[in-house]
């Protein structure tokens, strides 16, 4: 079953790029499809997703190992962050701008995809504890 949050995903648009909000909804395809695939590729059965932006779950049966529940948990910040490697640019902002989501970047979809991965990262350890 598949559950969209509106209100997560505009929360997310304002906490990670206002001013890019285009890029924000493709990061946030990236990391759905980043815990998708992930899970498939554990053998899980998927049966639910919540896509609300960095606030959304993957919810999966079959997946024995602890540690591959964590990978499972953690992979759409991990798809996030290697999108952003991979795309470029993080490297030659300035960390103020990497952090204020109303800043005007020059390489938008690396710096959105480096906040989406932080952003998530973090609400997903505050989901775990």
């Amino acid at each position: 079953m598949l559950m969209v949050d509106v209100v997560g995903i505009i929360v997310t648009i304002c906490l990670v790029g206002l001013r890019y909000p285009h890029y924000v909804l493709c990061a946030l395809i990236i990391n759905e499809l980043g815990r998708v695939l992930t899970t498939l590729f554990l053998h899980g059965r998927i049966e639910s997703i919540v896509a609300s932006g960095a606030f959304g779950s993957t919810t999966a049966e079959g997946i024995k190992s602890g540690g591959l529940t964590i990978l499972m948990i953690f992979s759409g910040a991990i798809a996030n962050y290697i999108v952003s490697a991979v795309a470029g640019g993080a490297a030659y902002e300035k960390t103020v701008r990497i952090l204020d989501p109303l800043a005007a970047v020059k390489h938008p979809f690396a710096i959105v995809n480096l906040r989406l991965a932080i952003l998530t990262f973090l609400i997903n350890i505050w989901q775990c504890l």
